[in-house]
């Protein structure tokens, strides 16, 4: 299994500072990297085989068990800072080596049945132990595996020694038989230069786009991995630690997909808080403009602000992700105005007094209507800060109105 998805550069020479000596962000990043890693080579079993299940720091850092056989053991090196070197001489390849000796030694049928990976965002250096033990489909013509050659350069710097911390794992190579040892590397695939945690996402959205409506993967991801984190807690808290099925996850894409149906629209700004920035930014815009004009108190203003804000950005987050049809947003305030123009007309053709007090009340009215009654769907949302914050942007561009003198008034200095 190598990744096929194109990933940025990564800085390779940032200096590692005190402070991040003793930081616990690798580790933390480290047990994140093998969670995501084992999601996104769960999907690669979706609709297949219904037998699989996927462990997380269960048989290994992650594992797959069909019918309660491992089939799949997979170490997970992960590394913030740098490209850590794959050389015959590095603690992350011998340190796998060590775990997978010690599991050969008890079960010699190990690497005839399962398939055993190092999956790491190091280099294996060309010429290297770790560049002779990569996939068979990753080398180019001309070149191929080697695991025999592997196995005997690794017995030699076992044999030799010399690194005190790596003694353990010398002695676990070694205490398995020439053929043993020779088994154990034919079943070991190096997947090397690997995405980094981040990129990962990017690897889980691409395998989505099969299952997600176009423009959805994104989202799908955040759906998907939001009920994934705590369904890998759950598992990690039960004792033994859990396994978790591929069937699982087809219900749960099975969700995912009813929820994101392409006539489905997901709010996700409905409970969104604007910042201080942007409410300060929004002083002497129209729409603040015409509520000052009606008399609106400052808890309303504050509303009407977070309602704006809800609804522009969310408004502008389907644009974006390219999920609403061509002129749906047009048509959508054409009814707003269209049921605003008769109210609004009515109260500028009533006989009443003109007075300012009487022309603020009557405009207080018209946006109360706006507040508390006027409930329009966007498609299938039916969110009420879309309705009302969809007015705010109509009043910003003068398109409707509170004050029947709104467009005169707003467009002179306030006093």
């Amino acid at each position: 299994m190598r990744f096929l998805v194109e990933v940025p550069p990564r800085n390779r020479d940032r200096q590692l500072t005190e402070r991040d000596k003793f930081s616990a962000a690798p580790a933390a990043a480290g047990y994140l990297y093998q969670a995501r890693l084992a999601l996104a080579l769960c999907l690669r079993h979706v609709n297949g085989d219904a037998s699989i299940e996927v462990g997380v720091e269960a048989l290994d850092d992650v594992s797959f068990v069909s019918n309660g056989t491992p089939i799949e053991l997979l170490q997970a090196k992960h590394h913030l800072e740098r490209i850590a070197s794959l050389t015959d001489h590095s603690a992350d390849l011998w340190k796998t080596l060590r775990v997978w000796s010690v599991a050969v030694a008890k079960d010699p049928t190990i690497p005839g049945r399962t398939r055993l990976a190092l999956v790491t965002t190091g280099h294996a250096p060309e010429g290297s132990v770790a560049s002779l033990l990569r996939p068979p489909q990753a080398y180019p013509t001309g070149s191929t595996r080697d695991p025999k050659s592997a196995a005997e350069t690794l017995a030699g710097i076992a044999i030799a020694g010399g690194n005190k911390e790596l003694s353990q794992a010398y002695t676990a190579f070694l205490a398995l038989t020439p053929s043993m040892r020779a088994s154990l590397l034919s079943a070991i695939e190096i997947l090397d230069d690997q995405p980094l945690v981040t990129d990962l996402a990017g690897v889980v959205e691409e395998q989505l786009r099969v299952f997600a409506p176009r423009g959805k993967a994104s989202l799908a991801r955040e759906m998907l991995e939001g009920w994934w984190w705590g369904r890998v807690c759950d598992a990690l808290v039960q004792t033994p630690l859990g396994l978790i099925s591929v069937l699982e996850i087809e219900v749960k894409l099975d969700d995912i997909r009813e929820l994101l149906k392409r006539e489905a629209l997901i709010a996700e700004f409905a409970e969104a808080e604007p910042s201080e920035a942007d409410i300060a930014s929004y002083e002497g815009r129209p729409f603040v403009r015409q509520l000052e004009i009606v008399g609106v108190s400052p808890q309303r203003m504050e509303w009407a602000k977070r309602d704006y804000y809800r609804a522009f950005t969310q408004r502008s987050r389907w644009v974006r992700d390219h999920l609403l049809f061509d002129g749906e947003i047009a048509r959508f305030e054409k009814r707003l105005v269209e049921e605003w123009q008769p109210r609004f007309q009515q109260m500028a053709d009533a006989n009443t007094d003109g007075t300012p007090a009487t022309l603020q009340r009557e405009g207080h009215a018209i946006y109360a209507w706006v507040e508390t009654e006027a409930r329009f769907p966007f498609r299938t949302d039916t969110h009420r800060f879309l309705t009302v914050g969809s007015y705010h942007i109509l009043a910003n561009e003068l398109r409707v109105g509170w004050h029947r003198e709104y467009a005169n008034l707003c467009a002179m200095e306030p006093a």
